[in-house]
C-alpha cells in the first residue's frame, strides 16, 4: 500500500472517531473515499499502534499548516 493511502485512511480514521462513527461506517467511507478495497482497509487496520500513531501525528500536522496558510493574509484558498 502506498504511504499516501496510509495517509487517507489514517485521516478518515481519525474523522470517524471524533465523530464517534461506527465502524462499519468508517470501513465503507475508508472504500469510498480513498477508492481501495475492504482488503486494502483491512491492512491498514491491521497496522501496529505506533505505525497508527505516527501517521495521526502526520496528519494532523498538515492540517494544523493547512489552517496557518488559510490565514495567511497573502494566501487566497
Amino acid at each position: 500500500m502506498q504511504y499516501i493511502t496510509k495517509l487517507k485512511l489514517a485521516a478518515i480514521h481519525q474523522l470517524c472517531d471524533q465523530e464517534d462513527k461506527s465502524t462499519e461506517f468508517m470501513l465503507q467511507l475508508m472504500q469510498d473515499v480513498c477508492k481501495v478495497d475492504l482488503d486494502c482497509v483491512l491492512s491498514y487496520m491491521n497496522l501496529s499502534s505506533e505505525e497508527h500513531e505516527k501517521l495521526f501525528t502526520q496528519v494532523m500536522s498538515f492540517c494544523e499548516m493547512f489552517n496557518i496558510l488559510e490565514q495567511h493574509p497573502f494566501i487566497d484558498l
